[in-house]
C-alpha cells in the first residue's frame, strides 16, 4: 500500500497532506504552535508506511514538519495580530536567540539516530500533555534580563528544530512566566513559529546539497518532503483561522485538555515504535 501511495503520483501525494494540513491547522491556531506536536507523528507513521528508509523517517518528518510550518505560522500569527495578540516588544526581544538556538537544535537534529530521536520527540510531547493537563500557569516574576531571556530564546529554538515543532509550547509558559496575558503569549509565540520554522527548515535542507550520499525518495529536497510541506500548507493556511477564532472564543481550561489527550498519544506512538 505505501509503495502504491507514492506510485499514485504527486497530485494524488497533495491531497493526502492536504487533508493532513487541514486537521493539525486547528491546534496550530489555538495554540500557536504551528501544528509540529501533531504534524511530526503523523509524518513518521506515513513516511514508515509509504516504505521510507527507517535512517530518513525521523528527520525527514521533523524537517517537513518545520517547512510546512512556515505559511501555517504566518497565517496563525496573522489570525492573532488583528485580534491584538502578538506582544511585539517581547517578539524582537526573542527573535535573534531563538534563529540562532534553531539552527543549532536543527544541526544536532541531523547528527543524532533516528530512534534516539523519536524517542526525544515522545518523552517531550508526553511531558507537555501532563503540564497541560496540570494546567499550571507559571507564576509571574520581574520581568527578567537581557541574559536570561537570550538564553531562554535560544533554548527555545534549539528545542523547537530538534523536534520539529514551532516552540509555542515553550515559549507561551516563558512569556507568561514575564507578566503577558495568555493571549498575548499565545499571539506572541505563533509570530516567533515563524523564525524558528523557517532557520529550521533550511538546515534540513542543506543534506541536499552538501552530502551526495544521502538518499531521499523522489520529490524530496534534503530531509524535506516537498508534496507533504505543500500540502499541509495549503491545509492548515484553511483551517488556521478556525483554530484561532476557537482560542479567542473557547474555554482555555477545555482546550488545554483536549489537545493533552492527542499529545500523549501521538508521544506514546512515538516512544514504542
Amino acid at each position: 500500500m505505501g509503495a502504491l501511495l507514492i506510485d499514485s503520483g504527486p497530485l494524488f501525494l497533495l491531497a493526502v497532506f492536504l487533508l493532513l494540513g487541514l486537521v493539525t491547522g486547528i491546534p496550530a491556531g489555538m495554540f500557536g504552535i504551528g501544528g509540529g506536536l501533531v504534524l511530526v507523528p503523523a509524518l513518521v507513521w506515513l513516511f514508515t508506511w509509504m516504505g521510507f528508509d527507517s535512517q530518513f523517517v525521523v528527520q525527514a518528518a521533523i524537517g517537513t514538519s518545520l517547512g510546512a510550518i512556515v505559511p501555517t505560522a504566518m497565517a496563525s500569527a496573522r489570525g492573532h495580530c488583528l485580534k491584538g495578540g502578538v506582544h511585539v516588544p517581547s517578539v524582537r526581544r526573542l527573535l535573534l536567540p531563538i534563529v540562532v538556538g534553531a539552527t543549532l537544535g536543527a544541526w544536532l537534529a541531523i547528527q543524532i539516530d533516528g530512534r534516539a530521536l523519536a524517542r526525544i520527540f515522545g518523552v517531550f510531547e508526553i511531558a507537555i500533555a501532563l503540564w497541560l493537563l496540570a494546567a499550571v500557569r507559571p507564576p509571574t516574576r520581574p520581568e527578567a534580563g537581557r541574559a536570561v531571556w537570550f538564553a531562554a530564546g535560544t533554548g527555545i529554538g534549539a528545542v523547537s528544530a530538534l523536534i520539529g515543532i514551532a516552540g509555542g509550547t515553550l515559549t507561551t509558559p516563558f512569556l507568561l512566566r514575564q507578566g503577558r496575558a495568555i493571549r498575548q503569549a499565545i499571539g506572541s509565540a505563533a509570530a516567533l513559529g515563524i523564525p524558528i520554522a523557517i532557520a529550521g527548515s533550511l538546515v534540513y535542507l542543506l543534506p541536499a546539497l552538501l552530502d551526495p550520499a544521502l538518499e531521499a525518495p523522489a520529490w524530496s529536497l534534503g530531509y524535506l518532503y516537498l508534496p507533504a510541506v505543500a500540502g499541509i500548507a495549503l491545509g492548515a493556511a484553511i483551517s488556521v483561522r478556525g483554530g484561532v477564532w476557537l482560542a479567542h472564543h473557547l474555554p482555555v481550561l477545555m482546550l488545554r485538555r483536549a489537545f493533552a489527550g492527542v499529545l500523549m498519544l501521538a508521544g506514546l506512538y512515538m516512544l514504542l515504535r
